[in-house]
């Protein structure tokens, strides 16, 4: 099986296992367009792309020297519930709590993780 195809697999079977319920999984989850957090005084930004189940998405969160890390992510998408993965095993793994809000969690493969209170922002 291919690496991508595992990646699939693995994102799929985290989501299944934490759907809450059936009707939550019946909402879509709108993750399409770009969100910000704030953690620590600094600015995180997501911006999401959508193809079916599939979600893409660009992660940028700055660290302590002043500079930023990006991170580019793929993932599926379940009712409300997203989950994205960076190729070296970073994970995004959120659930849509509103239209313009979102609970997320960063897991870097190494490191504490990062509890994100995202908001969508406008623009296209």
């Amino acid at each position: 099986m291919n690496r991508l195809m595992l990646l699939m697999a693995v994102l799929l079977a985290v989501l299944w296992l934490g759907t809450p319920s059936p009707a939550a999984a019946q909402k879509d989850a709108g993750i399409v367009g770009n969100w910000s957090a704030t953690v620590l005084g600094q600015q995180v930004t997501a911006s999401f792309t959508r193809k079916d189940d599939m979600i893409f998405g660009v992660i940028v969160i700055p660290d302590m020297g002043g500079t930023s890390n990006t991170y580019h992510v793929a993932g599926v998408i379940l009712g409300a519930e997203f989950a994205a993965q960076h190729g070296s095993g970073h994970l995004l793994k959120g659930t849509l709590t509103g239209p313009d809000t979102a609970e997320a969690v960063f897991t870097p493969k190494s490191g504490p993780s990062l509890p994100l209170h995202l908001t969508r922002q406008p623009g296209p």
